[in-house]
């Protein structure tokens, strides 16, 4: 497909997108004023029901020894694939639930029976564990359960993308993005407190978030229809048709695949090398989560004014720069670096969201947003990996703390190399008039 017939069809899209929404609504172009109100209410709705459906995946972070290892017999290789598992179900699953949401308009419909069938595992297991504990039906369980997460949030990011104003969509899909992470950064210490005296309650309370967030998920609308419904075999090749949505997709492999290594290596140079106590390590984590998800919506609304491509690039080279430093400053500087990682980390993340939704066709938006989950799946997946490959590979070359220090260097130019390569990609899209 040529360039100017992508760029026909996505501004044809965004003209029906806006007068569909503003025609559903009831609204005129001189009534601005309810226009805003209405995408306030779309934000909340939207903000609250992602939120929601996030606690449950984060809640058992905490708690994976107590409910894996101790109450199910399973030895830590079985907590990681714990961990794991549910990854691999939500890449496996993501296609088609993709293919559901854009054949059959049904983006709200999708999400709402993902985080139905979210929270009927999250009781099973609930069930599992109380009355049949068996490592087989669990990890069975927890591979359905993430299925229906990835296919959720990634239904849920579809849905925003249709209804938001082009412009104003940097706001909506910042709005998604803190939701994500203040679903992270308080789901953690949640999980934690709950499984103080039952691990085993953190599924149950799960399982009814989950029936929160559906209930708010169905108090959305389905967007308007764009186009005919779609093939499974679109669906499949939705990113050799349009192959623009590499740029996000590589920004959110390389994204999570930062996360990931961070969860795990750094982890464990915390706790081996810096000798800090799991309360000064849920410290530093709060204080990269915390202002990531406080400044996403911030940041979403400076795309709408200033464009995607500058804070991403801006973004992506220096939360690198920074990643970089980890293993060499003190403790207290290891704070100060937290909290400019999660900054930075919003600089991105924000326009990073708002570019996929701008460059997926009206008639693929669940499917490119659910590419865009699984490149961030894969390399959240991938970061554990090469992040032990890594300190493997330095390790009998030089001291553990310098192994440590070279692993996160490589890690961090991972993203510097990503925003100066992606400049010339990142230009030529916002000329074409592709995006912002």
């Amino acid at each position: 497909m040529n360039n100017s017939g992508e760029t026909a069809e996505l501004t044809s899209g965004r003209r029906e997108a806006a007068l569909a929404a503003s025609a559903s609504l009831g609204l005129t172009a001189s009534s601005t004023e309810a226009c805003a109100a209405a995408s306030r209410g779309l934000i909340v709705q939207l903000g609250l029901t992602v939120f929601l459906s996030m606690l449950p995946v984060t809640m058992l972070v905490p708690v994976l020894r107590e409910l894996v290892a101790e109450r199910f017999g399973g030895s830590t290789g079985w907590a990681h694939a714990f961990m794991s598992i549910n990854l691999v179900g939500g890449l496996l699953a993501a296609p088609l639930g993709a293919w559901l949401g854009d054949r059959c308009n049904a983006r709200r419909a999708v999400a709402a029976g993902a985080l139905a069938l979210d929270g009927v595992m999250l009781a099973l297991m609930y069930a599992a564990a109380r009355w049949q504990p068996s490592l087989g039906v669990l990890m069975a369980l927890r591979f359905v359960e993430g299925a229906a997460h990835v296919t959720a949030i990634s239904a849920l990011m579809a849905l925003a993308g249709d209804w938001a104003d082009p412009q104003r969509r940097g706001r909506v899909m910042g709005a998604v993005g803190a939701s994500m992470m203040f679903g992270t950064a308080i789901g953690t210490p949640l999980g934690g407190r709950l499984g103080k005296t039952n691990a085993e309650a953190v599924l149950l309370v799960g399982a009814v978030l989950c029936a929160a967030a559906l209930a708010m998920c169905l108090r959305l609308r389905e967007p308007p229809r764009h186009r005919q419904p779609t093939t499974m075999r679109e669906t499949l090749l939705t990113l050799r048709s349009f192959p623009r949505l590499w740029v996000p997709y590589v920004y959110a492999f390389i994204d999570r695949f930062c996360v990931g290594v961070l969860i795990s290596t750094f982890i464990l140079y915390l706790g081996n090398v810096m000798a800090m106590t799991p309360e000064r390590i849920g410290g530093l984590m709060a204080a990269f989560l915390l202002p990531f998800a406080a400044l996403c919506y911030p940041a979403g609304r400076l795309t709408d004014r200033f464009g995607r491509a500058l804070p991403m690039c801006a973004g992506s080279l220096l939360f690198g720069v920074v990643y970089a430093g980890y293993g060499m400053v003190s403790p207290g500087g290891l704070l100060v670096l937290m909290l400019l990682s999660g900054v930075f980390s919003a600089m991105m993340f924000a326009p990073n969201l708002a570019m996929c939704s701008d460059l997926a066709p009206p008639g693929h938006r669940a499917a490119a947003f659910a590419g865009f989950n699984m490149a961030g799946s894969l390399g959240f997946l991938c970061g554990p990996v090469l992040g032990g490959v890594l300190l493997a590979w330095f390790s009998p070359q030089m001291p553990e703390e310098s192994a440590y220090r070279a692993t996160f260097v490589v890690t961090g130019m991972t993203e510097v190399l990503c925003a100066i390569v992606s400049i010339p990609w990142l230009l030529a899209l916002r000329r074409k008039g592709l995006t912002r």
